[in-house]
């Protein structure tokens, strides 16, 4: 059997040690970048876990790392799970004028990082021994196959269309 078989978190974006990123220069409004990623996960029905959230001041500017784990049950068997990481660092607040208002933005580098993976068994379904495994992979493969195809794909528009949303805020240009 494969090795995507094996593993009970398949990454879509990502992998264990590495992100899918999104970086940027410039002028940015950090609350309605928030606000935009929270909305996101709000729709499409995510438990929000926000696993850390720093920030410390340099003589470059601010730095902030907000770290999120969200996650949704799709069935009793399969998990989504995107794990987001903004980081921003040289920050500094500046005053910008838009429509004849002066609105308060952040200055400085942005990077965003995504991994989207299903997690596959998240309720134990099947024992952690050889037997249990030998019965999981033989559902996976025989009678679950499409589907879990089906959600892999289904996860890769959902984060694509967070990523999407992201650089619209931010006025990156669309793949």
């Amino acid at each position: 059997m494969g090795k995507k078989e094996r593993e009970e978190e398949v990454f879509v974006l990502g992998g264990k040690r590495q992100y899918y990123r999104v970086n940027y220069s410039g002028i940015f409004d950090y609350k309605q970048l928030l606000n935009a990623v929270r909305s996101f996960f709000n729709e499409k029905h995510y438990a929000m876990i926000q696993e850390e959230h720093t920030e410390s001041a340099k003589s470059s500017g601010r730095e902030t790392k907000f770290d999120i784990a969200p996650f949704r049950d799709v069935d009793e068997y399969v998990r989504f799970k995107i794990n987001l990481e903004l980081l921003m660092w040289r920050s500094l607040d500046v005053v910008v004028e838009e429509n004849g208002k002066k609105i308060r933005k952040q200055k400085g580098d942005l990077e965003v990082r995504f991994k989207a993976s299903i997690v596959k068994n998240y309720k134990p379904s099947f024992q952690k021994n050889k037997f249990g495994g030998f019965l999981r992979q033989t559902y996976e493969r025989y009678i679950i196959r499409r589907r879990l195809l089906d959600y892999e794909e289904k996860l890769q528009a959902e984060t694509e269309e967070l990523i999407n949303r992201i650089k619209s805020v931010l006025g990156i240009s669309k793949r």
